[in-house]
């Protein structure tokens, strides 16, 4: 029997793609991908240069993964294959980095598109039961030697070889937990930057946080939401099931159905007609609080790509629903979206006019952008761009948008104020802030029903593995008459 392997340069030694606050944790349940086809090869090359492009400039993946769908001119599997080891790689980005220094014996600087390479391979190695070892090492040479030449080639290979070789002593391996605490062991073990992981051990206990991330780390499934003005959840899941998925209710609101590997969503009938649109359970949650009543006139303030607008104007479709959002673009798309999915009460509105018009409302809306630490499963790229000092510079924000929101309420109004932030900052914090300020406005009870995991009282505050849903924080403002 194999001894446990030990690390021979330490938990932080000879990191080449950052700080050691970058190093990633605990390995998922392997994925039940398809047998290789033979664009397997062109997958793995594209998914090891976009891997390459992204750890060198680290930007939003989804613009670089849509880039490279449209090039590769896959079928349905190659495509799940290439999303698969791209968004796998990069929510494993830290870990996998620890990995290979500790494997590598080079005294020299690897080269960062070989790291790439052994990041892709390894990642097949320890994460996907159904790629052949052999097929993991040796195509992922042939794309190292096209990158680099016969000695990257080399050093690609000599790692992969010892990865697969010590595949059960890398699975579970991470630094010790020291007398500061689990903070370093939990940051490799489960795959998120060091200062994220401190703050939250300083919000939670221990085995909240650790649960929180590994929930971080799963694939997650895709959350539609039934337009209740179309259709009906048993019409649409019949007609999922007809094209060979398997949508399942939630717990909490039949009219949202999770569904496991969808595929492009963009090709499914349903969203093109209207009749269903991507939404997260617990953003469904939020547009409920609002309590829209008939007759009322409600303004959503930060209203791109949609989500919470169309899910108010579903369920109160008597009320009139005003929505901006800063980017003409993201409205742009909101208005497609409006019309495709057939509402009529809501009317979507320039930004800089409706912040200089007097115009005042029975309730705002204001989801606010924040720095998404609620979403790191859906967005694994955010956990490796996002840096400390933005929590403080998104809630300068958050707070701009308050008084924005208040300035255009009607005496005895309630504006609901939301994130998909786990921070206290950008949420209780920034609540306690505002009612400093605005002494005219009191926080309220949440009166409508939400599930019993939520809480109420008078805020909606989940990290997301209680509803099985992201991470949402959800408060009541109520403006004095």
């Amino acid at each position: 029997m194999r001894k446990p392997f030990r690390p021979r340069h330490g938990p932080n030694a000879g990191s080449w793609q950052g700080d050691s606050s970058r190093r990633e944790g605990a390995l998922p349940d392997q994925a039940n991908l398809p047998r290789e086809s033979h664009n397997w090869q062109s997958v793995r090359e594209t998914a090891i240069r976009a891997y390459h492009k992204w750890s060198c400039n680290p930007t939003r993946i989804d613009a670089i993964a849509e880039r490279a769908l449209e090039r590769g001119g896959w079928e349905a599997r190659d495509k799940g294959l290439f999303l698969e080891l791209l968004y796998g790689v990069i929510r494993q980005h830290g870990r996998l980095n620890w990995i290979i220094t500790n494997l590598s014996t080079s005294r020299e600087e690897p080269d960062p598109a070989g790291v790439a390479a052994v990041a892709v391979g390894i990642y097949q190695l320890y994460y996907l039961d159904r790629v052949p070892d052999f097929a993991a090492v040796n195509e992922t040479v042939g794309v190292a030697k096209k990158l680099g030449g016969p000695r990257l080639a080399g050093w690609v290979n000599a790692v992969l070889r010892r990865a697969s070789f010590e595949r059960e002593s890398w699975l579970e391996a991470a630094p010790p937990i020291g007398r500061t605490g689990p903070d370093k062991t939990f940051s490799i073990k489960y795959s998120h930057p060091d200062w994220m992981v401190t703050r939250w051990l300083s919000n939670h206990p221990v085995d909240v946080v650790e649960r929180f991330l590994i929930w971080n780390n799963r694939r997650p499934s895709v959350t539609l939401r039934v337009n209740r003005l179309k259709s009906s959840p048993e019409e649409v899941i019949a007609s999922l099931e007809r094209a060979g998925l398997t949508p399942h209710p939630t717990h909490y609101d039949p009219y949202f159905l999770n569904i496991d590997h969808p595929g492009d969503l963009r090709r499914l009938p349903e969203i093109k007609e209207g009749l269903v649109s991507v939404q997260d359970l617990s953003q469904g949650l939020v547009a409920r609080i609002l309590d829209a009543k008939p007759g009322e006139e409600i303004l959503d303030l930060c209203a791109a790509p949609g989500g919470k607008t169309t899910h108010l104007a579903e369920l109160a479709p008597e009320a009139s629903i005003t929505s901006t959002d800063k980017s003409e673009e993201r409205l742009d798309y909101l208005r497609t979206m409006i019309s495709r999915m057939g509402y009529k009460n809501v009317s979507v509105s320039n930004y800089d006019i409706v912040l200089s018009s007097k115009r005042q409302y029975d309730a705002v809306l204001v989801d606010a952008p924040c720095t998404g630490t609620g979403v790191l499963s859906r967005r694994p790229d955010l956990r490796w761009r996002r840096q400390p000092d933005e929590v403080r510079r998104m809630a300068a924000v958050q707070l701009s948008l308050l008084h924005y929101a208040a300035d255009r309420l009607k005496p005895g109004g309630r504006i609901v104020y939301s994130t998909c932030s786990i921070e206290p900052e950008e949420n209780r914090d920034l609540i306690r802030r505002f009612t400093e300020d605005r002494r005219d406005f009191t926080t309220a009870p949440i009166s409508v029903p939400l599930p019993e995991a939520c809480g109420v009282g008078e805020k909606l505050e989940l990290l997301g593995p209680e509803i099985g849903a992201d991470g949402v924080f959800a408060t009541i403002l109520k403006r004095r008459s």
